[in-house]
């Protein structure tokens, strides 16, 4: 009777034993893998936060290239990261509609500033000008003709 009590502490105790040991190894994935998707979402929160530019146009001089009829409009990189600054990863809304444009350099590091060629026939009297980056970073420019 003496032996098979002990036989089953023995059992009952190997039974927690690994019982707590697999808890715990799903634990530590768990936390590993948190901490990994934690620092990825920092990383993508740092570029946010670091993507910024500004339209540093004068409102009421924009220049207009009448041999390729487009509005030239300048962009500075106020942030901290690079700027992607293509047709790819730029959206450019004229008046609230989509339009054709292209760009003067294809990154633009801090401090730079990068021409945007907007096509369009000559416009009249007030206009606004959206500029949104791949990041989501959107900046409106508000011009008089």
């Amino acid at each position: 009777m003496g032996f098979g009590e002990i036989a089953s502490q023995v059992i009952f105790y190997i039974a927690v034993i690994v019982l707590a040991s697999s808890i715990s190894a799903m634990l530590f994935v768990t936390v590993q893998k948190m901490s990994v998707e934690v620092s990825e979402q920092g990383e993508v929160f740092k570029k946010l936060i670091g993507t910024d530019f500004e339209i540093i146009n004068d409102p009421v001089n924009v220049p207009y290239n009448s041999s390729i009829n487009a509005y030239v409009f300048y962009i500075k990189n106020t942030g901290s990261e690079d700027l992607i600054f293509t047709n790819n990863t730029l959206t450019v809304l004229l008046n609230g509609s989509a339009v054709q444009f292209t760009t003067s350099a294809h990154v633009l590091k801090p401090g730079e500033t990068g021409t945007i060629y907007v096509y369009t026939s000559q416009l009249t009297g007030d206009n606004k000008l959206i500029v949104v980056s791949e990041s989501g970073v959107k900046k409106s420019f508000e011009f008089t003709v």
